[in-house]
């Protein structure tokens, strides 16, 4: 197992568009964080006791598409060029090697959203310090952020993670993390309406809590979090299935 995980790590590091997604993602964070939450803040901002704690939600809910990204491009760059294979036949089990996949991108994503979760809210302090801007007291409420962004940075990477093994297809899976969130879920949720919260995607911003009043909401934190957990496990089952016993090619 650990020759299959130390495989994983050099496949998504030797991705140039890794690193070129996480230059963009650090360049946003710098950019919504300091200038966007700190530099450009409105009066009206500035009197929010919970301004920097909302920043970083935002920050999370924002950037996690980007790791995301990270996810897709892991599973679906083998089967564009075909390595799978070789990926395959180098390993003595299907599961070892998707249960790698998951293991590498779980620890990329909760590393990649605890540096967002850090960084734009001390960002954005230093903006509006350096803009000569007075914040009011804050209540930054680090567990409750810790624990929300961690599994929304790693539930995003997931559900990107199954969806490029049922697609498979770099392109159509790309497409459809886009879309899914915003354009189906928002088409949904015109029929739902106050049941939207119940779609996966809406599910895990309502439990982070970003863009969202949560009071308004038909589900708390945690209950929204097991909705979400729920759809990950059965399509999760699925995307197994498939890609223990679909043909590689």
């Amino acid at each position: 197992m650990t020759k299959e995980i130390k495989s994983e790590f050099k496949k998504v590091f030797s991705i140039r568009s890794t690193y070129i997604i996480l230059g963009l993602m650090l360049v946003l964070v710098i950019f919504f964080g300091f200038y966007v939450g700190g530099w450009h803040s409105q009066k009206i901002d500035l009197l929010n006791p919970h301004r920097l704690y909302m920043v970083a939600q935002q920050a999370i809910s924002f950037l996690s598409v980007f790791i995301a990204l990270l996810a897709v491009l892991l599973l679906t760059h083998e089967f564009r060029y075909n390595t799978i294979t070789y990926t395959l036949t180098l390993s003595n089990s299907r599961n070892k090697v998707l249960l790698s996949k998951v293991v590498v991108v779980s620890v990329i994503a909760l590393i990649a959203t605890a540096v967002i979760g850090s960084l734009s809210p001390m960002l954005a302090y230093w903006g509006i310090h350096a803009n000569h801007l007075h914040l009011v007291a804050q209540h930054f409420y680090y567990s409750d952020l810790l624990w929300k962004g961690l599994v929304f940075g790693w539930g995003y990477s997931m559900a990107a993670l199954v969806i490029a093994i049922l697609i498979r297809n770099q392109i159509g899976a790309i497409v459809a993390l886009l879309l899914i969130p915003t354009t189906v879920e928002g088409l949904l949720s015109v029929w739902l309406k106050s049941n939207t919260d119940y779609l996966p995607f809406s599910a895990l911003h309502t439990m982070l809590g970003a863009g969202t009043d949560v009071q308004k909401s038909g589900l708390n934190p945690i209950n929204a979090m097991y909705v979400f957990l729920g759809y990950l496990v059965f399509s999760g089952a699925i995307a197994w299935f498939s890609f223990i016993k679909r043909d590689a090619n």
